[in-house]
């Protein structure tokens, strides 16, 4: 592998930081000459190595307090690294918390100006790109108002305008886009995914494991510092879901290698599936106007999509839930049970029980190819814990319906009014 195709290299890297009980305690360590240590020591990253290749997307996983935010800002030479290196080669643009190199004093156009001057594009190529930085944000008039008086939706809006906007080969972004509205996220995915198309490198950091299974081809598990895992998509957040969730929960027994639902005619062999299995979805049919499984589906008639669920440990209050999304990922539609007025019935399953859910829905959307995602979870205190997420798994083909004659049917009737 030539060296021209690692665009991030890290290798041993450490970060310690100096923890002061008194802000006098550094002038009296300083006054010792070292000597004596009024401080104590706190590890944040150790000994962590690994490579990005070009074009490539990674995740990076993690509870909170476990480094992520460290590795991004060493990654980004924000930090200096106690020990070990980082390389880089390629124009980075990050996306880091709210607030990261910008001057709230500064205004949204005079911000836009300095972030290209801190990457070395010169003032007059920032220029042919402001209309298009601002189209992006679309805050209006506050392109002009300090950025202190900007709300964290609004700032985010810039500082992602910004970030694609400056040719980046390397993009990182650490949890910022949590912050904005569902159709800007979706504005903002799919740029990420012409970034990706071009051959960028992409480092996302976020809590999201939707957003992770979907973007990323390897994923890193950072736990304590340490580098857990550095795997594919798939079985790194299976892994994740199982240890760093939920470490109670056991390993999975051979009984999931019983999985018709892989031998589905619409099956998506490229799905990412992940979830600590104390759950599975083991089959899935799909009907609509009587038939069952069908090569292609009509636009706007009713689909009786079922799962087979079996249950390989205690879940209280499981949720079922389904997803459409264009090939390229844009999210169309997404359903669960505790949306339902019958959500009350889901109650407690224990191992051995076996359910079928069903979800009708009517699929109003143009001819072409989608994909469906299927999952099941449990609701916890601290949240959903992900048992089987089947993640694109089922190719989903529409077409207008067509009559014996070639037209489109659109079911008409005729009535006399008096």
């Amino acid at each position: 592998m030539a060296n021209d195709d690692i665009v991030i290299s890290v290798k041993n890297l450490t970060k310690t930081y100096r923890i002061f009980g008194h802000p006098g305690d550094r002038i009296k360590q300083a006054l010792t000459f070292g000597q004596k240590q009024f401080h104590k020591e706190f590890t944040a990253l150790k000994d962590v190595s690994f490579e990005i290749k070009k074009g490539e997307t990674i995740g990076i996983i993690g509870r909170n307090g476990s480094g992520k935010s460290t590795l991004l800002q060493l990654v980004c030479g924000i930090l200096k690294p106690t020990s070990g290196s980082v390389k880089v080669n390629g124009r980075i643009s990050a996306l880091l918390e709210l607030g990261a190199g910008f001057n709230p004093e500064f205004t949204g156009r005079e911000n836009v100006y300095f972030q290209g001057a801190v990457l070395g594009i010169a003032k007059e190529e920032m220029a042919l790109r402001f209309n298009d930085i601002a189209t992006f944000a679309d805050i209006g008039e506050f392109i002009d108002q300090p950025v202190r008086t900007y709300s964290s939706g609004m700032f985010v809006r810039l500082a992602f305008a910004v970030a694609i906007h400056v040719d980046p080969q390397i993009l990182v972004v650490d949890e910022a886009l949590a912050v904005g509205d569902a159709i800007f996220q979706a504005k903002c995915f799919q740029r990420i995914k012409s970034i990706q198309k071009a051959g960028g490198s992409i480092l996302l950091v976020t809590h999201v494991l939707e957003q992770v299974g979907h973007f990323c081809d390897r994923v890193l598990i950072l736990d304590t510092g340490h580098l857990l895992a550095d795997g594919n998509a798939s079985e790194t957040l299976t892994l994740y879901t199982k240890k760093a969730l939920k470490p109670e929960r056991h390993p999975m027994d051979g009984r999931a290698l019983d999985d018709p639902f892989s031998s589905h005619p619409s099956y998506n062999a490229k799905e990412t599936r992940w979830g600590d299995r104390a759950a599975v979805i083991t089959d899935v049919c799909l009907i609509q106007n009587e038939l069952t499984d069908p090569e292609v589906f009509s636009s706007g008639l009713e689909i009786e999509l079922t799962i087979k669920v079996e249950f390989r440990d205690v879940v209280n209050q499981p949720v079922y839930g389904l997803t459409i999304k264009t090939a390229d990922g844009a999210q169309l539609f997404t359903m669960n049970s505790r949306q339902s007025p019958s959500a009350s019935s889901f109650q407690t399953q224990r191992a051995g029980d076996l359910v079928r859910v069903c979800f009708r829905f009517q699929p109003f959307l143009d001819s072409g190819n989608y994909l469906i995602s299927v999952g099941v979870a449990g609701d916890t205190e601290s949240g959903l814990m992900p048992h089987d997420r089947r993640y694109d798994s089922i190719f989903l083909r529409i077409a207008h319906p067509i009559t014996s004659s070639g037209e489109i049917a659109m079911n008409p009737s005729v009535h006399i009014l008096d």
